[in-house]
């Protein structure tokens, strides 16, 4: 088996890139392309409602450290299982939030929903393509508590559309959540470092792609990074 990244091409970017070849993989004699798409209309239907407004619990209860992040969110989830993308992603998200705070509703000031689409899909050696997926990266920025920071709330991958041929199978997740603090200890600014985990297999053999994206509590763009 042998193992390829794209992150390093998946910067997020306004302008509509055509298809670029990523990988070849010599195993299942799969050359793989990824190319920015438009972001399909019904994409977030299932996502979680955009937490701006404060919660009327006692915030006095617990108390608060500004500059120490937790996610309050999933950890690792998955994404598409066995050529089927999961439907329900209301709550398959993470976020990068102050520690001691219930939820996001006890934050403020959150972005809109942000969003970039991609599609990836692999062409077998007489140009068949085998597998094809479209997928969003979402996430909301900027929320504060009190006045103070950049945080981020509904942080995912969205998968939205996949057809995958007979005889192959596709697996997709996210494997992996960091969060830190890339902001100082009085401003501090929520980043989630998300790792994914693209599987395509035969009955004799398999190939897996990594990929990690960041997501920044003071910025609407997604850059990806490699690892």
């Amino acid at each position: 088996m042998r193992a390829v990244s794209l992150a390093v091409l998946l910067v997020a970017s306004s302008v509509m890139a055509g298809p670029v070849e990523v990988s070849f993989n010599e195993d299942l004699q799969i050359h793989q392309f990824i190319e920015e798409v438009e972001t399909p209309k019904d994409f977030d239907k299932n996502l979680g409602k955009p937490m701006n407004h404060r919660s009327e619990v006692d915030l006095n209860e617990v108390e608060v450290v500004f500059d120490q992040l937790v996610n309050l969110g999933k950890k690792v989830w998955a994404l598409v299982e066995n050529n089927k993308p999961v439907v329900n992603v209301k709550y398959m998200f993470a976020n990068a939030l102050p520690k001691g705070v219930r939820s996001a509703e006890e934050l403020e000031n959150f972005s809109d929903l942000q969003h970039v689409s991609y599609r990836v899909h692999g062409e077998n050696l007489y140009g068949m393509t085998v597998y094809d997926l479209t997928y969003s990266l979402v996430h909301r920025y900027g929320g504060s508590y009190q006045g103070r920071g950049k945080f981020l709330e509904n942080v995912a991958v969205v998968p939205s559309f996949l057809e995958v041929a007979w005889g192959y199978n596709v697996n997709y997740e996210v494997d992996k959540v960091s969060v830190v603090n890339t902001g100082s200890r009085e401003n501090p600014v929520g980043s989630i470092l998300l790792q994914t985990n693209f599987k395509v297999s035969t009955v004799l053999k398999s190939m897996e792609t990594h990929s990690v994206y960041d997501f920044r509590g003071d910025s609407a763009i997604v850059k990806a990074v490699q690892r």
